[in-house]
Formats: C-alpha cells, structure tokens, sequence
C-alpha cells in the first residue's frame, strides 16, 4: 500500500511537472510563433524593397543607356561637323592668303602713287584713306587666317568639355 501511496505521489508529480512545463512551454511556443511571424514580415519586407530596387536600377540603367547613346550620337554630329569645316579650312586659309596678298599689293600701288609727283592732294587723300581700309582688311585677314592654321592643333579635352556642356 505504501508503494501504491509512492507511486500516486509519484503520478501526481509528473503530472503537477508535465502541467507545470506545458504552460511554460506554451509562453515559449507562442513567443516562438511571435517571432516567426514577425520573421516572415521582415522578410517579405526585404523582399519588396529588393524588388523595389531591382526596378529602380532598371529604370536608372536605361535611363543612363538612353542619355550615353544620346551623348554619343551628339558627339558624332559635332565631330563630323567640326571635320567638315576642318576639310574646308586649308581652302578657307587659301583664299584668306590670297585676299590678304591683294589687298597688301594694292596698298603697295597705292604707296607708289603717292610717292608720284604728280598725284593731286585729293588723290592723295582718297589713297591715304583706302590704304587705311586695306591695312585693316589685311589685319583681320591675318587673324582669320591665324585662327584657321590655329584649328590644325587638336583642343585638349578638358577645355572643350565646358563647352560642349558635358
């Protein structure tokens, strides 16, 4: 009988523990749960950001796609425009020389006629005024022609980008 009182002790006790440790358990399987849902927010969270970013990144690496290809077709019409007027630019300084080497062999006819005798005062006056006019024709012939052999070097990149606002 005695045993019988240990072994109903001893029943009452596993079942006191069992109850006891179940009811601490839940606490702990529901903290679990708890932090399992809070888990699987954070990660569809996460996984809305990452899509979120991916179709940003997207959106900005065909933005910067369109604007490079735009860059680029604008730098190839300007190179070709500046290789055009390049292509002209020994014609250019040709005829440049040219109008320069008249105008500077009139003023020198006009020189020799004054130095004549025989030329009157408002002749003298006329020539004087036209070799001023050519002199400074020849003057911006000279630059033109300096700014045209000018362009044979090649401009550095940092000095251009400034102006062609890139």
């Amino acid at each position: 009988m005695q045993n019988l009182i240990y072994l109903i002790i001893m029943a009452l006790a596993g079942g006191a523990g069992w109850y006891g440790g179940s009811w601490k358990g839940r606490d702990a399987i529901q903290a679990l749960d708890k932090a399992k849902a809070v888990g699987e927010q954070a990660i569809a969270e996460r996984d809305k950001l990452d899509r979120d970013l991916k179709q940003s990144l997207a959106r900005l690496t065909n933005e910067f796609q369109q604007g490079q290809q735009q860059r680029d077709a604008e730098h190839v019409k300007v190179k070709d425009e500046l290789t055009g007027a390049l292509a002209q630019r020994d014609k250019t300084i040709t005829a440049l020389g040219r109008a320069r080497d008249g105008g500077q062999a009139t003023i020198r006819r006009n020189e020799a006629r004054l130095q004549d005798t025989g030329t009157s005062a408002e002749e003298r006056q006329r020539l004087l005024a036209e070799n001023t006019r050519l002199k400074q024709e020849v003057a911006d012939k000279e630059t033109q022609i300096a700014g045209f052999e000018c362009s044979k070097l090649p401009v550095p990149a940092p000095l251009l980008s400034p102006l062609q606002g890139s």
